[in-house]
């Protein structure tokens, strides 16, 4: 299981390098409704209101600080993810299934903010906190968790850190081009 809520949450706000971009830019976290849809879009279906805002914030802020204490090795604090999940119900349903009988839990969120909280605690349960890294690349900040098998993978995404890495790493372990002066080489490497 991917931890996908907790990497979109713990990921909020920090800063992001957009291509050709001369600095990294962070945006707010969850400002207004418009923005808060936008930023979950991957997480949340439907819209959400003014008053959902200030209980997503704080269900943000656990995330983020769950996921440095991950980073970390210390132990994440549960109490308060608890709290916020306690507006999420569960009933068990049974369904006939191919072979025989099933037992289905199914969930009811009383709002988007319990729903979410529910998730992150199912994700947090399941997690191997090895998978959970930080970008590699100097100056990305993002963290990701690797799904690969053989847990090499180093940075949050292909493009653009990988690629941008990769850049970096040749420029700095190969001799100018011909007719660049070595200083040009190094002085281009900022210009990411």
């Amino acid at each position: 299981m991917t931890p996908e809520a907790l990497i979109v949450l713990a990921n909020l706000g920090r800063p992001r390098r957009p291509s050709g971009a001369p600095a990294p830019h962070s945006e707010p976290v969850l400002p207004d409704p418009a923005a808060a849809r936008d930023q979950l879009a991957e997480l949340v279906p439907g819209p959400i209101g003014e008053a959902d805002l200030r209980a997503l914030r704080h269900v943000q802020q656990f995330a983020l600080a769950a996921a440095e204490a991950v980073l970390d090795g210390r132990p994440v604090g549960c109490a308060e993810i608890t709290a916020l999940a306690r507006g999420s119900t569960a009933h068990l349903e049974l369904t006939t299934a191919a072979g025989g009988l099933r037992r289905d839990l199914v969930w009811s969120d009383r709002s988007i903010p319990a729903g979410l909280a529910r998730r992150l605690i199912e994700e947090l349960a399941a997690l191997e906190p090895g998978r959970l890294r930080r970008c590699a690349r100097s100056g990305c900040d993002l963290v990701f968790y690797d799904t690969t098998r053989s847990r090499t993978r180093r940075w949050h995404a292909e493009d653009p850190c990988g690629w941008r890495e990769r850049q970096r790493h040749r420029r700095t372990h190969s001799g100018p081009l011909p007719g660049q002066p070595a200083d040009q080489l190094l002085a281009g490497e900022g210009a990411e």
